[in-house]
């Protein structure tokens, strides 16, 4: 079957590769709809939709539409995402617990609310989504994006060494530490460390470390074209296949074998590595 989405990937300008993996575009190709998982994650993406409103589908079948450009911090539940020929977006994925530096506010506050870039960021955002809407094709939608970018990494950054050097190893991890230990470990107790990590994160440190431990095996199964899945769930750390397909079931919202099908092109927005920053590749 062909498929029914067209998602291309694109550098960000260099002083945003320690915070943007990629900037990107997903347009439908055909009157059908797709519908693309939008799985719980432990980054965020910026979505500006420059054709027609794109419907969200929660697990419980409850159907939203977020603004047409719209900060998207999923965190406790999966969406399928309804896309055919007439959408088109341009998106910019932050890397793991970026998002904080061109945000106005704890990203606690961010998660599931799908914020409109108009009212949040105000007259800046406006004339941005103004000028994005009259834009001349893709390449002066990206220079657009990545000038807006800028200018709310000069406002808002927020260097936090704990939380950084916390998600860096957590995002690795395929076992879950003792994280009170683990705490101990960058000089903080227990209590602070979960109390900034949710300020800046968005969840606690283990829900955090059990999306990037799905996330990573889905990512390494799927560009790997791997079908017999256990040995690699069991190298992630999975203790038995029931683990990794709760997993699957809760964070993603179907079994492994429907999500490594050949048809699974089209249902998610997974993308393949695109190390943009030329360092780690945290998404």
């Amino acid at each position: 079957m062909d498929a029914l989405l067209k998602k291309t990937s694109y550098q960000p300008p260099l002083l945003l590769r320690p915070y943007i993996d990629r900037f990107w575009t997903c347009e439908g190709t055909a009157a059908a709809y797709a519908m693309p998982t939008m799985a719980m994650g432990t980054g965020a993406e910026m979505i500006f939709q420059l054709k027609a409103p794109m419907t969200l589908v929660s697990k419980d079948n409850i159907f939203e539409t977020p603004p047409l450009h719209a900060i998207y911090c999923i965190r406790h539940q999966h969406y399928k995402a309804m896309v055919n020929s007439g959408h088109f977006f341009v998106a910019v994925r932050f890397k793991a617990g970026a998002i904080r530096h061109f945000y106005p506010a704890p990203v606690a506050d961010v998660v599931e609310s799908f914020p409109d870039i108009n009212v949040l960021y105000g007259d800046a955002g406006k004339r941005f989504t103004e000028r994005l809407h009259r834009s001349v094709g893709l390449p002066q939608q990206l220079e657009l994006t990545g000038d807006f970018l800028l200018g709310l990494l000069r406002q808002y950054h927020r260097p936090q060494v704990l939380v950084d050097e916390a998600v860096r190893q957590l995002y690795y991890n395929r076992e879950i530490p003792d994280l009170v230990t683990f705490s101990a470990g960058l000089g903080s107790s227990y209590r602070q460390f979960e109390r900034l990590f949710i300020k800046h994160v968005g969840v606690t440190p283990k829900s955090f470390m059990q999306t990037a431990r799905l996330n990573n095996t889905l990512k390494h199964l799927l560009f790997r074209q791997i079908s017999d899945y256990l040995p690699v769930a069991f190298d992630f750390g999975y203790y038995d296949q029931s683990h990794f397909i709760k997993a699957c079931r809760k964070f993603f919202g179907d079994k492994p074998r429907a999500i490594l099908s050949p048809a699974s092109h089209d249902q998610h927005f997974y993308l393949s590595s695109f190390n943009a920053s030329g360092s780690e590749d945290r998404k």
